[in-house]
């Protein structure tokens, strides 16, 4: 036992202090037989609240861990000991409150059995400390499946014509016989769409466990995806473990069994046969589970096991015409005289379906006069046939928009993106790079970048107008099933099509050599595929996709010997273990990506042939470091590379000297596996990058999360880095002093986001910089604080004044907001020069010790000359506002907002008169406890006073104003009640005619938050 105590104590890193304690007492309690009789009660009391206090540390640790944790919860097992530890705590203390009530009786006395209860009590708080050792690997698990996973989709509140299939399928779910609902209608119509809005209904997560979405559809082929992708899918939304699993039917039965245990809602998009429920392992049970489809197939629909269909009709004419607005976004082109009408007939073309009128919206949205409307018009009517219907007259129609890109340009960029397969989240930079690599961009000569520009204006164009959409993050687009089989179907047109897209077809052989002849392009993705042709003859192939084929593990030695206009060539996500010497052919190849391909653990020699690269991926694969070989490829401009593997998640040795000898490196994403990895990752990183003559972009992923560390725009830097040591390193050894001078920036130093401002306000300033969760008020952060205009200073944990960084360090900031900064006790120290003389804006955000914006003492001449918005939120201690004679120099203040800061019982100082504030426009009172005077001189002016919000101060009985001294106050809002209290008040009924009554959202929303917090409690 004495060694138990000792292993809890070094477990936990408790104090010297409190592991003597334990070491001292032991001998009383190891053995309640072995009690000396001379210890007395006093001494047991001691020891035992000794205990405790270990115990309690224990918990607390434990506590901080599960609130760390995002993405796993406490397990029951820890819950039931958390619950042990808290009820023997309370225990303990009353016990020792009565000891010491008692003190000199039981001392005397010396009570057996009390002197027993504690030794008990002493032995559970042992127990329960040395079951804390195995509760700490048993104390989080996986965090339950999400009820719902919302999903991106249109809000349909305006088209009965979709909002009443989804009120029928509401209706339906609650009937108990209907267990299979069909959602059906042609291409285009909505059905979708009405089971986008039905996933993310209120109702629907209220009325079922778990509610599962199935993209079922098979490019090309009139059957679903096979039964072991739906299997994986649905595995994957239950967060099932089935790795290693090869048998289907092992997988249905794990499927099944967990589905029974719970009421489910099954949404099947796009189904083209119907499904055998059984064998994918769902169960059709009546505990009120069930399954939506979307199918444009009447066979489907009418399956015996459908016992509902419901069809989607097309939108009504006044429905179209709204949709059509809305997408267009341009309302002086509806109301132009000319255009007004042609708009309408452009809309009526669309024949009332959604997908038409998204798409054919958006190509009209650039157009900017009658003609151009008018000639689309005309262009558009010419394209489809009376005769064609269904499918080939929906391809027909959407060629419209394809057709209307003009520039051959946009065409060839947009048909490249049908060579991903269907449903891909395509990488928006490895997409610009094959572009480039093609020739596409029609620079084949000029610099990389003037090549990326116009790469991001295309891609954003197609965007902008639908034929392309915004995929699983803002680092992927996607193309949408039937754009792409337009892409397709205008490809296979061509009597001479040198496109070869063979994707998403399962297959396990590939095409034969003769196939393979003459194609420009080839993509045999995401198959089945384990064998190559052995050296087809491919002599103008430019592009090859061969990724997800995880059965190819062999390249044939002369597979690439024919291919020596290869520029783009994928194999990522494939079993390939090696590269063939006929790689070394490849000599205008530009990009190549092996990434995820984890049977790969090195890059040959060979590679260095490959002259002309510009772009390697190798993240995700067996290769951990930079291959040493690729410092000879002297056009590499992009490297993904990962830093240890799935496997690996240790420290390992990476070979950072390699990023400096890449002299024409302009990006570089580096995959970290372990999050603890990323400070020392990033700072090794910008060491070395910072000695890149040509380096613009730094990313880190870490867990599928990219970050953005570096990112250099013409006349524009972003940084983000977890230290600001980091940050000192890389400034000093870059271009920071060119930076400084002429170019702006957006630096963020321990942020957990550095995507948002905490302040919006502070878009407009073109050098900002934000510092989160510092510690030391002599951080290298000065020489970026210096040439700042906006700071934001975010959970710093110990500086007391924001002048503790140097007045003169601040003297060009704008923009200042201080927030969560526990230590802070003044904004500025007075003494000295100007304090700010630039400060525009000023928030402060809960901040516990703030107990004033400045020291006592009046501001030096210059000092916040230019202030015109003050905000202070949540700061419980603040006293003074604004100190007497200081508020005589904040002659530009517009704009005061105090809230929450419950001991200011006065605004404005009793001892300032005459006019002051002589620019404010808006003064905002908030949630103000103690607040009883706003000023209490009735005799000062308030010249440009427009605007007066006042909720919850009760204490408030009076106000300063009177129609006389507010001649510009347009509106008040206040509580009614609080009105009709006001004590006194001259001319109350004239400014009575300025007040909105009522309670603003974000008095409701404080009021909500208390009785939040009153129940919790």
């Amino acid at each position: 036992m004495a060694g138990t105590i000792v292993e809890v104590a070094g477990f936990l890193g408790t104090t010297a202090g409190a592991l003597q304690a334990f070491l001292q007492a032991k001998e009383v309690f190891l053995d309640p037989l072995k009690v000396r009789p001379l210890v007395n009660v006093e001494e047991i009391r001691d020891a035992l609240n000794e205990a405790i206090r270990v115990s309690g540390s224990i918990r607390m640790d434990f506590e901080d861990e599960v609130e760390k944790s995002k993405t796993r919860v406490p397990s029951r097992i820890y819950m039931e000991w958390l619950h042990r530890v808290m009820e023997i705590e309370g225990q303990v203390r009353d016990v020792i409150a009565q000891s010491n009530e008692k003190k000199w009786f039981w001392f005397i006395s010396g009570r057996q059995d009390f002197r027993e209860d504690m030794k008990k009590m002493h032995e559970k708080v042992i127990q329960l400390c040395q079951e804390s050792k195995e509760i700490r690997d048993k104390m989080l698990v996986d965090r339950a499946p999400e009820r719902v996973v919302k999903r991106k989709g249109p809000d349909i509140s305006k088209y009965e014509a979709l909002r009443k299939p989804l009120e029928e399928i509401l209706e339906c779910l609650k009937r108990p016989k209907v267990k299979v609902i069909g959602i059906h209608g042609t291409v285009g119509i909505g059905k979708t769409t009405v089971m986008l809005n039905l996933n993310n209904h209120d109702r629907v997560a209220q009325m079922f466990d778990i509610v599962i979405w199935l993209p079922v559809s098979k490019e090309g082929s009139k059957e679903n995806l096979g039964r072991e992708h739906l299997q994986l899918s649905i595995a994957q939304r239950l967060k099932l473990t089935i790795a290693g699993t090869s048998n289907a039917n092992d997988v249905a039965v794990r499927i099944a069994t967990e589905l029974k245990r719970k009421k489910y809602l099954l949404l099947l998009d796009d189904v083209k046969t119907y499904p055998d429920f059984d064998e994918i392992g769902i169960p059709l049970s009546n505990n009120g589970s069930k399954v939506v489809l979307t199918t444009r197939l009447s066979h489907v629909s009418r399956n015996k096991m459908v016992n509902k269909v419901i069809k989607v009709a097309y939108l009504l004419e006044h429905e179209a015409w709204t949709m059509f607005r809305d997408v267009l976004g341009r309302e002086e082109l509806i109301k132009d005289v000319k255009i007004g009408p042609v708009a309408w007939q452009v809309c009526r073309e669309c024949r009332g379906v959604p997908l038409l009128i998204e798409k054919v919206a958006n190509t009209f949205r650039l157009k900017h006069d009658e003609s151009l409307w008018s000639d689309g018009l005309n262009s558009w009517r010419m394209w489809p046939s009376q005769e064609c219907k269904g499918m080939r007259e929906m391809y027909e129609l959407l060629r419209f928009c394809y057709n209307d890109l003009g520039d051959d340009r946009y065409k060839i960029c947009f048909l490249y993106g049908a060579l991903y397969p269907e449903d891909s989240d395509i990488n928006k930079d490895s997409l610009l790079e094959c572009w480039g690599a093609e020739d596409l961009l029609g620079y084949r000569n000029d610099a990389r970048k003037v090549r990326v520009m116009t790469g991001d204006l295309i891609l954003t164009h197609l965007m902008n107008v639908s034929l392309l959409e915004e995929g699983k993050s803002d680092y992927y687009v996607t193309m949408d099933k039937f754009i792409r089989q337009v892409a397709l179907y205008i490809l296979e047109e061509n009597p001479e099509c040198d496109h070869l897209v063979e994707t998403n077809k399962e297959l396990s052989k590939p095409p034969d050599e003769e196939t393979w002849r003459k194609k420009r392009r080839i993509s045999l993705g995401d198959n089945k595929l384990d064998e190559l042709p052995q050296s087809p003859n491919c002599s103008t192939l430019s592009t090859l996709f061969l990724q997800k084929n995880l059965g190819l593990t062999t390249i044939p030695p002369a597979f690439f010997k024919r291919m020596r206009k290869l520029r783009v060539l994928d194999f990522s996500h494939t079993g390939i273990t090696s590269l063939p010497s006929s790689l070394s052919v490849l000599t205008i190849l530009k990009v190549l990506h092996l990434n995820n391909c984890e049977q790969l653990v090195e890059l040959p020699s060979h590679i260095m042939k490959l002259v002309q690269l510009e772009s390697l991926d190798i993240h995700g694969s067996g290769i951990t470091y930079i291959p040493p070989h690729i410092d000879k490829l002297i056009f590499l401009k992009r490297l993904w590379v990962s830093l240890g593997n799935g496997n690996d998640t240790t420290d390992v040795s990476f070979n950072y000297d390699m990023i400096s000898k890449l002299s024409g490196l302009e990006e570089l994403v580096i995959e970290v596996i372990s999050p603890q990895q990323w400070n020392e990752v990033v700072e090794h990183i910008m060491k070395e990058v910072a000695k890149l003559q040509k380096f613009k972009r730094l990313k880190v992923c870490i867990s599928n999360r990219i970050i953005d560390v570096i990112e250099v725009a013409p006349m524009t830097v972003r940084i983000r880095v977890p230290e600001a040591r980091i940050l000192l390193s890389y400034i000093r050894r870059t271009w920071w002093k060119e930076v400084r001078r002429i170019g702006a920036f957006r630096i963020f130093i321990g942020c957990e986001n550095s995507e948002y401002n905490q302040n919006p306000e502070f878009v407009r300033y073109e050098k900002y910089f934000k510092y989160c969760n510092g510690a030391d008020s002599k951080t290298p952060i000065l020489e970026v604080l210096k040439e700042a205009e906006a700071f934001e200073l975010v959970n710093h944990k110990d500086i007391k004044q924001l002048s503790d960084f140097g007045t003169a360090n601040m003297d060009r900031i704008r923009g200042c907001l201080i927030e969560g900064c526990d230590a802070i006790e003044a904004i500025m120290d007075t003494v000295g020069s100007e304090l700010l003389p630039n400060l525009e804006q000023l928030f402060m955000k809960d901040l516990p010790m703030l107990k004033s914006i400045w020291k006592e003492g009046p501001l030096q001449p210059g000092s916040l000359c230019k202030l015109t918005t003050v905000v202070i939120s949540s700061c419980r201690t603040l006293v003074k506002i604004f100190p007497p004679g200081a508020i005589q120099q904040l002659h530009e203040i517009q704009y005061l907002t105090i809230e929450k800061c419950n001991e200011v019982e006065e605004i404005i100082p009793k001892a300032d008169a005459g006019v002051i504030l002589p620019k404010l426009e808006e003064l905002t009172l908030l949630g103000m406890k103690k607040l009883r005077s706003i000023c209490a001189n009735e005799s000062l002016e308030w010249p440009s006073l427009e605007k007066l919000k006042i909720f919850e101060c009760r204490g408030l009985c009076k106000l300063p104003f009177k129609k006389g001294n507010v001649a510009n106050l347009r509106r008040i809002e206040v509580e009614g009640k609080w009105w009709g209290a006001l004590q006194n008040q001259e001319d109350k009924k004239e400014l009575e005619k300025l007040c909105n009554f009522g309670m603003t959202q974000q008095c409701s929303s404080m009021k909500k938050r208390r009785s939040e917090q009153a129940f919790e409690n």
